[in-house]
């Protein structure tokens, strides 16, 4: 009875169904492995919702702690529709993840294809086509860290598509002439953010996972923000011109990145606030260090950084509550916000903004001082906003060993060697106490 039954429902009583009639050769060739599976006993039978809902077992799924404190795992069964929806929330988070780290246009992400990992210059890149204001679709390289490879080897796991790692997820289907069909490439990839931000809300007191505050955001976004970011760094414009291919137009006009790496005023207040926030979390080691007594910094403005975290550390020695959490790296993060709200974490030195003790801000009109550290004008060695540690000692080192080679040069310009012996002096202001304590502070 049951085998009549599906031959009678999954077969077609009347041959009128597409997938399994005798039309053509692939449905034949469906009825034809049904049949087979049906004499063989390989059947079981479901409930009138289809196969699609049969829950299927998943062992050995990673623990995940829920809202209410409970431990389970993150799935103990899954269907084929609830699968679906999986692989497109693992497919959308490759290609946040990609988008953020990247600086890549949503054009040239959705052009990636398999086996586009290679190096660039001795630095792991992806290679992809540039599509924007380039009619010849050329072929560019776009530096990334290993986290991005990762995320694209897992993007191109999941695609079915012969060439490009972002494409619909439907697996392929034989046509009628035996070839292998497969879905569209590319992505919608706004829908695919609202999507994975609406599932991760609704989803994320059961799988252990922190709500996504509600916005409209969009691939452009992330390009931007990862711009601002990268463009507060000390010489970054050429860096940031490359990877986001301006480096053509800004040869020419001196104005592309710049201009794509500018706050915009919606996002300034907040965006500097995380800043400031990142920057005083990775103040907490050298607040740590300072705990056990070591001097963490040299420079002008070394005595107002270690006045500060002494600060710190006297009013945590002064509540016990607190010095009960000194361990608690958050609590710490919030105090040193506190105390240095105009930190600014660079990579040659730490800048402690005043606008009236900077050097940058000399000569600037009263209307545009106290906007922030000018990079370009920063005088590490004399500012009294400024303060090196440890971290920068290799930079400062090398740079004096090379002005140093420079000055054995016999044909050097008069001019020239006075302006290398100048920084050269000032480069021993810093690197004479990294000496002095053996190459230690």
């Amino acid at each position: 009875m049951v085998i009549e039954t599906l031959r009678r429902e999954v077969l077609g009583e009347d041959d009128r169904s597409d997938l399994t009639g005798r039309t053509s050769k692939a449905s034949q060739r469906r009825r034809q492995w049904i049949e087979e599976a049906v004499a063989r006993g390989q059947v079981e039978v479901i409930d009138g919702s289809g196969h699609r809902a049969r829950r299927h077992p998943c062992p050995g799924f990673a623990e995940v702690t829920r809202a209410d404190g409970t431990t389970d795992p993150w799935r103990t069964g899954i269907t084929l529709d609830e699968l679906d929806v999986e692989l497109r929330m693992v497919r959308a988070a490759c290609y946040v993840f990609i988008v953020a780290m990247s600086a890549m246009r949503d054009s040239e992400i959705q052009e990636i294809e398999r086996d586009a990992i290679a190096t660039f210059f001795g630095s792991p890149a992806v290679t992809s086509r540039k599509v924007k204001n380039d009619p010849a679709r050329s072929h560019q390289h776009w530096w990334i860290i290993e986290p991005v490879a990762q995320a694209i080897a897992v993007a191109e796991r999941l695609s079915w598509h012969p060439t490009h790692i972002f494409a619909s997820i439907t697996p392929p289907r034989a046509s009628a002439e035996g070839k292998r069909q497969y879905g569209r490439r590319g992505i919608n990839a706004a829908s695919d953010i609202d999507q994975f931000i609406e599932r991760i809300n609704s989803t994320c007191g059961d799988l252990g996972l922190q709500a996504i505050a509600p916005a409209h955001v969009r691939p452009h976004m992330f390009r931007k923000t990862m711009s601002l970011i990268a463009g507060r760094e000390p010489d970054a414009e050429i860096a940031l011109g490359l990877q986001l291919k301006h480096a053509a137009r800004r040869a020419v006009s001196n104005r592309s990145t710049p201009a794509y790496g500018q706050m915009d005023a919606s996002w300034a207040t907040e965006f500097d606030r995380e800043l400031e926030f990142a920057a005083a979390r990775r103040l907490v080691t050298l607040l740590k260090d300072r705990h056990r007594g070591e001097t963490i910094a040299v420079g002008p403005g070394a005595t107002r950084l270690h006045a500060g975290l002494d600060r710190i550390l006297t009013t945590i020695d002064a509540d016990p509550q607190l010095r009960a959490q000194l361990a608690d790296e958050t609590m710490m993060a919030t105090l040193l916000h506190s105390q240095f709200p105009e930190l600014h974490w660079g990579t040659l030195n730490h800048c402690l903004f005043d606008a009236l003790q900077a050097e940058c801000q000399e000569g600037l009109p009263d209307d545009m001082r106290g906007q922030g550290p000018l990079l370009g004008a920063c005088q590490p060695a004399k500012c009294r906003n400024s303060a090196i540690t440890r971290s920068h000692a290799p930079i400062w080192l090398a740079e004096e060993k090379d002005l140093v080679t420079t000055l054995g040069e016999k044909r050097l310009a008069p001019p020239r060697r006075e302006s290398i012996e100048l920084r050269l002096t000032d480069v021993r202001l810093i690197t004479r106490t990294f000496k002095e304590n053996g190459g230690d502070l």
